[in-house]
């Protein structure tokens, strides 16, 4: 009696399963090459380019393999208190932190603002074509830019701040877990794959499937594993590996997070950005903290906020960079 009850049992638990696995397999034959197609596609971003700057640094570092990355250093005004890399965003240039940098260069922060290879006038990478998505490329590019500035600016300083846009939040959030040469960071419109792809997935399956309401009862996991099979299937045509971000955050342990989200920003929505505060916020004791911008959209905070955006950004660097150094900024 004992082995009939089991045996009802697994089949019960088995019938499940296999439609899950059935459900899976569907997906994947039919509608996964929709998926794969629309991963690839370049969302529509009002992107920033920078003019050059008078007096200004500008000039080349040399990555592996040969290629150079376009930098440029602006100076602080006064005594240097600490130095701020800028991470663009994704088609930007290395200009573009000009919008960003006059309200830390008058508090004393040198600001470095630099190109991605294949992006603005940096080297490209042979077969790769960058999209918004951070790739270990991007993240090679932000470590070598650190290899740069601890030689440049050697023991007068311990470390510096971020500020990363979009893409550029991903890749310096990859690159920090990895380098406590990053004290603190500052992202602006930050996303991740899994926790981006996972929601539009369903979007993306119910506008090619009419069963949805098997589709809106399938967990999240589900989604997931065709996500990270779709990822792999594009790094094999491009030639390149996604970066993780998710576990990026939850190798930062204790230095800081001051994460920005535009309140409308339709393509990482609110519910996407504080998933991935979440997890930065469980990685360690740091007092991270999370802004959501009323009414702007994707990396819009500072054109609706500029007042709010400068203060909360100059207080994060001033609580958690901030120190006057002993060697003016133009004597680096």
């Amino acid at each position: 009696m004992l082995w009939i009850i089991v045996a009802v049992i697994a089949v019960l638990l088995l019938i499940p399963a296999l439609a899950l696995l059935a459900l899976w397999l569907y997906i994947y034959i039919y509608f996964l090459k929709y998926v794969v197609r629309i991963f690839q596609e370049r969302p529509l971003f009002a992107i920033n380019r920078g003019q050059p700057e008078e007096g200004a640094e500008d000039f080349s570092i040399e990555v592996a393999g040969g290629s150079v990355i376009r930098v440029c250093l602006l100076h602080c005004i006064g005594p240097r208190r600490g130095v701020v890399l800028f991470s663009p965003e994704f088609g930007s240039n290395r200009w573009s932190c000009r919008e960003y940098s006059p309200f830390l260069r008058e508090a004393g922060y040198d600001v470095i603002g630099y190109e991605p290879r294949g992006q603005g006038e940096s080297d490209g990478i042979s077969g790769y074509q960058p999209l918004h998505w951070v790739t270990d490329y991007e993240v090679a590019d932000v470590n070598a830019i650190l290899g740069w500035l601890k030689t440049r600016y050697g023991d007068s300083i311990t470390g510096i701040g971020v500020i990363g846009l979009s893409k550029g939040a991903g890749a310096a959030t990859v690159a920090a877990a990895n380098d406590q040469y990053i004290r603190c960071l500052v992202t602006d419109g930050m996303f991740a794959i899994y926790t981006t792809v996972v929601p539009y997935m369903r979007q993306w399956v119910r506008i090619y499937s009419k069963m949805h309401w098997v589709h809106n009862l399938l967990p999240d996991w589900f989604y997931g594993s065709l996500a990270h099979v779709c990822c792999w299937r594009v790094e094999q045509e491009r030639r390149c590996r996604f970066s993780k971000v998710e576990i990026a955050l939850r190798r930062l342990g204790n230095r800081p997070l001051l994460m920005i989200n535009g309140e409308k920003d339709s393509y990482i929505r609110s519910a996407m950005a504080m998933k991935l505060f979440d997890i930065a916020c469980r990685s360690g004791k740091a007092s991270h903290q999370f802004w959501l911008a009323p009414g702007a959209r994707h990396n819009e905070a500072i054109a609706r906020h500029p007042e709010e955006y400068k203060r909360r950004v100059l207080e994060f660097f001033d609580g958690n960079l901030g120190s006057e150094s002993k060697v003016p900024s133009k004597g680096v």
